[in-house]
């Protein structure tokens, strides 16, 4: 009898085995902690052209612009722009207070702080953010996200600089100009003049 008659049939290929992995859920698992899939090199260009500030570690663009829900059902825990929101935060809330602080050399401290307050407000980031196209680049994967930021999409035009609290901005706009602004410090090794340069021109 021919031994090879009782060979057996190869594996089925993983992608016609019902219960094999999806291909992008095996990438997700494999991946090492803080692994953030990358932006294609025409998004990051188009990012760093909003921003007027060219990267050297394009991976920074990645991470300023995924929240969490990118990353489910697969896996959590992964590098979002939550630490870069965190460092951007305070490097802009120090910039806008030395900037009023310089402008305004007369005025106390509490008009100071409410100037400075006004600038750094969750709607007017949300308005930078979506003024400039910056929301367009947001990685997620939550419908309810994606409606609340067209709900603010549309609702802005009817308030020409600021609803006084009448518009409800999604904050996760203004996190990520945030987190741009701490993507920014971090690759210009700790450079607050080349942050506020990039920031002041969305004025």
């Amino acid at each position: 009898m021919d031994p090879q008659s009782h060979s057996q049939s190869p594996p089925p290929a993983a992608e016609d085995d019902p219960d094999a992995m999806p291909r992008e859920q095996q990438q997700r698992e494999e991946a090492p902690p803080g692994y953030v899939p990358p932006m294609s090199p025409e998004e990051v260009a188009a990012v760093e052209a909003l921003l007027g500030y060219e990267f050297k570690d394009k991976s920074l663009v990645g991470e300023a612009l995924t929240h969490g829900s990118f990353y489910l059902p697969y896996r959590s825990g992964d590098s979002t722009y939550e630490r870069l929101e965190y460092l951007g935060d305070g490097v802009l809330t120090c910039l806008v207070s030395r900037e009023v602080f310089l402008t305004y050399p007369d005025l106390p401290p509490g008009p100071l702080t409410r100037l400075r307050a006004a600038n750094v407000d969750k709607e007017k980031l949300a308005r930078v953010a979506v003024d400039h196209g910056i929301h367009r680049f947001l990685r997620h994967k939550a419908p309810k996200l994606e409606e609340q930021i067209a709900d603010f999409v549309k609702e802005l035009g009817q308030y020409e600089y600021h609803s006084n609290g009448l518009l409800d901005a999604p904050k996760v706009l203004s996190d990520i100009v945030e987190s741009l602004i701490g993507a920014i410090y971090v690759d210009s090794k700790y450079n607050q003049e080349q942050v506020w340069q990039g920031f002041s021109k969305f004025g």
